[in-house]
């Protein structure tokens, strides 16, 4: 590496590339090793690929997980935890994604370094037949930390009451913590068939917490949420406009780009799309899109955002678990996603960030940051400049002697 280039513009080239061409650069020298694997670096590489809507791929669950970036193709992609149609997608967040096998097998993973870590047991057992679990999965920006959350609901002794337990695992310390003082309206999620068939059972991250709908028999709010800084549920209200007394309409939330989404499907006729731009703030829902549905028989019940198109005027939509559109925001036209999946039908999608997260505490193997990098370039270039200056003294002692 020439010594007349600076640090910084050597990262900013740097941080352009993907991340399998970054995993190569490690092996060039030292200071490549250095600069990649720091955390300063990591973070960079991750906010640039977020704000240029860029290294983002597609996980697709078949019989086992396909991996796809649009406008290259659909390729097989084997997991560590791998053991075939079972395991579970929890959710995905700056280039890791959470893996659940079973309840007691749960594990993080960077599907772009291929690192692996799983999890220790979490202390509540599930032995309860009726028992069911809400899972979330997300960042704690203020502690720089990735955390897993386990809602379980089972029945008391009496079989009647509905019993609470909520635990939190972190990765920056390996452990799981129980939550206290757990409020009443958790109780009122517990619907095994309206969570399996509607799929809230997986949080959706948006604003810095996690966040789940209830159902419909639920008389509170219908939005359930968990900031995962300060370990609290607490909830949202839906639009004002949305009226989910009717039998026949039915929400579901989803994220995009960091802001929480309702989808509200009425009568299997349209689907409006609303976006809540300022996290908690009521006033701030605005509504997106309106989609027709095509017929009552083909209809967009199951629906789901994925992101923006890189130019931002078209949005990719998750369609009844089976196909992929994009949406023309500028002509409300819909057009269909094809993929060669090897004849295999995918059941879900999630998007996740190719990223160089690391899957510790620590930044990396030669770690430090590009701060302290230059640091130790302006040190080992003291050492240097000593050292001659050291020789030369002595050389000229020499001759005068």
């Amino acid at each position: 590496m020439s010594k007349k280039i600076p640090l910084d513009i050597i990262a900013d080239i740097f941080c352009r590339q993907p991340v399998k061409s970054l995993l190569r650069f490690r092996c060039v020298s030292k200071t490549c090793c250095s600069l990649i694997d720091s955390q300063d670096f990591i973070k960079l590489h991750l906010n640039h690929s977020i704000t240029t809507r860029s290294n983002r791929r597609l996980i697709l669950k078949a019989a086992y997980f396909l991996t796809l970036t649009l406008g290259i193709g659909v390729q097989p992609h084997h997991h560590p935890l791998n053991i075939g149609s079972g395991t579970e997608v929890l959710g995905s967040c700056n280039g890791l994604i959470a893996l659940c096998n079973s309840v007691q097998e749960l594990a993080l993973f960077n599907p772009s370094t291929r690192k692996l870590k799983t999890l220790p047991l979490p202390p509540c057992f599930v032995g309860f037949p009726s028992a069911f679990i809400f899972y979330g999965f997300g960042q704690d920006k203020s502690n720089d930390d990735y955390k897993l959350v386990r809602v379980l609901h089972f029945k008391g002794n009496d079989g009647e009451d509905v019993e609470v337990e909520v635990e939190v695992y972190s990765l920056k310390i390996n452990s799981w913590r129980r939550i206290s003082n757990l409020p009443r309206f958790l109780r009122d999620f517990y619907d095994y068939l309206y969570h399996s068939l509607f799929r809230k059972g997986y949080g959706v991250l948006a604003g810095g917490a996690l966040h789940w709908v209830s159902p419909k028999s639920s008389t509170r709010s219908v939005i359930m949420a968990f900031n995962l800084v300060a370990k609290e549920f607490y909830q949202l209200p839906l639009p004002d406009s949305v009226n989910v007394s009717y039998a026949n309409v039915h929400v579901d939330v989803g994220s995009l780009e960091g802001c929480l989404c309702v989808f509200c499907f009425y009568n299997l006729v349209y689907v409006d799309m609303w976006m809540m731009k300022e996290h908690a703030v009521k006033e701030s829902w605005t509504k997106l899109i309106s989609v027709q549905e095509p017929t009552p028989t083909r209809s967009f019940l199951f629906l789901r955002p994925l992101g923006y198109s890189r130019n931002g005027v078209k949005l990719l939509l998750e369609v009844r678990r089976e196909k992929l559109v994009w949406f023309d925001l500028e002509t409300n036209s819909l057009r269909t996603v094809k993929i060669d999946t090897h004849g295999l039908d995918f059941v879900d999608t999630e998007i996740c960030m190719a990223s160089l997260v690391p899957l510790s505490d620590a930044g990396g193997g030669c770690g430090g940051g590009i701060n302290g990098m230059k640091r130790r370039n302006l040190e080992e270039k003291e050492k240097i400049h000593k050292k001659k200056r050291d020789d030369f003294l002595s050389t000229g002692f020499k001759l005068v002697l």
